[in-house]
């Protein structure tokens, strides 16, 4: 029916930029110490609650995440959060982009921009597999 099977699950929609930035979380870190350093803090709900972090994602083997940019302009009057223009949620982005090239630099992500980018990182998850070393997330 399909012409190769996947060796990873898909993740199609993940904030993981907006985890890093506006909750201050190193998903780099095991998710128990992620928690733990949260422990007690009550500015944000679900503090303590993290259930993503690199390490999580390759455990789920969740190999391909479709990882957001998100910020919203709003306008004064709306009941939505957001920013108060057009150029801040913008420039909101363009920070999350910024780690997202980041923690490529460092190894944890790879961008996937075409098809030869797709096969490679299905072929490396699938020998990183076969030689137990963790794999990376793509997005």
């Amino acid at each position: 029916m399909y012409e190769f099977e996947m060796p990873f699950v898909v993740d199609a929609h993940l904030d993981l930029s907006m985890n890093a930035m506006e909750w201050n979380r190193d998903l780099r870190l095991p998710i128990q110490e992620l928690n733990r350093r949260e422990q007690g803090m009550e500015d944000k709900p679900d503090r303590a609650k993290a259930t993503v972090t690199f390490e999580e994602l390759r455990k789920g083997n969740i190999g391909i995440v479709v990882a957001t940019q998100i910020a919203r302009f709003v306008r004064p009057d709306s009941t939505l959060p957001g920013w108060n223009s057009a150029e801040q949620a913008w420039a909101q982005t363009q920070g999350q982009l910024a780690w997202y090239k980041a923690m490529e630099a460092d190894g944890h992500m790879k961008m996937i921009k075409t098809k030869s980018d797709l096969d490679q990182h299905r072929a490396l998850w699938s020998q990183e597999l076969i030689t137990q070393i963790s794999p990376s997330v793509t997005c």
